[in-house]
């Protein structure tokens, strides 16, 4: 999408003080935007500021992406350029090792891994930053509420059978509050979004998707040279937000089992011989 020029845009009959401003004014308010849900607010609230940003859409949204990704931008963009279109069609043993080398360049030097090669967000191609901030919006953000709803509620749960000293922990884990009200510190949710991308990044990696699998690893190999990168406590928040994954995916298809099964009447029903011949139909159901 071609950006416009911010010299254009028509503000004439606006009686909104903020629309008024100065094209270099609106600019820097849209650059002072705390994170992505609050840069797409201000641009959805007005038509000026939406085509102000679109007049300089990419350093917009690269100025804003970093801030919001403070803490784990490295681990965002690893993702990124983790996808199938990235690593390749063919994904080999040699080819995931390669990444992964990669990776642990980008990430802070440690004296077991040698020098580093940090990501700078100013270089990254805006394809890249566009991806990432719509899967940031659209994958992460949501992910990270659910997910703290549910390891609260687990939390408070379990804690009811347990000493006082223990419910009385858990009741100020969750600050005295519901668990379904219950906002998570922002250095919690770097660490919930940091285990989401890095558990995403695992399965381009090595779980099933468009690319073709060529060669294999054990799960001692993929300890070795994927969860090795990390500090245990990040690859335990991994194994969490996998945890809660299948859980809900569990559940969703516990909730359809019933209407998707082969015995449910709806598939016993008579179908016509004219209109059975054309039409190809599933010899058991379903499933």
């Amino acid at each position: 999408m071609e950006q416009q020029d911010s010299t254009h845009i028509n503000v004439a009959g606006s009686c909104s003080p903020l629309e008024s401003l100065p094209a270099e004014l609106r600019d820097q308010i849209l650059l002072s935007m705390p994170d992505l849900p609050s840069l797409r607010s201000i641009v959805h609230a007005s038509p000026v500021m939406h085509a102000q940003y679109r007049s300089n859409r990419d350093s917009l949204l690269r100025a804003c992406l970093e801030r919001e990704l403070d803490g784990f931008f490295v681990h965002a963009y690893a993702c990124a350029m983790s996808r199938v279109g990235k690593v390749g069609k063919v994904r080999t043993d040699e080819a995931i090792t390669g990444f992964l080398d990669g990776y642990r360049r980008w990430l802070p030097a440690s004296p077991a891994a040698g020098p580093s090669l940090p990501i700078d967000p100013t270089k990254v191609h805006r394809s890249y930053i566009r991806w990432m901030a719509a899967f940031q919006l659209r994958v992460a953000r949501p992910l990270t509420r659910m997910y703290s709803i549910w390891a609260l509620t687990n939390l408070v749960q379990s804690a009811a059978s347990s000493s006082p000293e223990e419910q009385a922990a858990a009741t100020a884990a969750a600050g005295g509050q519901d668990a379904s009200t219950c906002t998570p510190s922002r250095s919690e949710e770097v660490r919930i979004m940091r285990a989401i991308y890095q558990c995403e990044t695992y399965y381009h990696l090595f779980g099933r998707n468009e690319a073709v699998r060529q060669g294999s690893f054990c799960h001692f190999e993929i300890n070795d040279i994927f969860f090795s990168l990390f500090d245990p406590w990040e690859a335990e928040a991994v194994g969490c937000i996998d945890m809660f994954v299948r859980q809900r995916y569990d559940l969703i298809f516990d909730k359809v089992q019933a209407d998707l099964h082969r015995v449910n009447p709806k598939f016993k029903q008579k179908i016509d011989p004219v209109e059975r011949k054309g039409n190809v139909l599933p010899q058991d159901g379903l499933l």
